[in-house]
């Protein structure tokens, strides 16, 4: 996973977050998280939580993939 460097809004969301949410990937330096419930979402600058778009969701499947022989 890519070191990526957050804003103060993004870094107070991360601690906000409870235990129980996931850091899963990256997508253009923002972090993505997976909820308890399965669902995805991205952290903005501003600490918002939104749902990503569906490349951003595609993008981190791909990335996630293992690599075939």
């Amino acid at each position: 996973m890519e070191v990526v460097e957050l804003s103060q809004q993004q870094s107070a969301r991360m601690a906000e977050l409870p235990e129980d949410y996931r850091v899963v990937g990256v997508d253009h330096r923002t972090p993505l998280v997976r909820k308890p419930s399965g669902q995805i979402m991205r952290i903005q600058q501003n600490g918002r939580l939104i749902v990503p778009t569906i490349e951003a969701r595609r993008r981190l499947v791909t990335t996630a993939s293992p690599a075939s022989d």
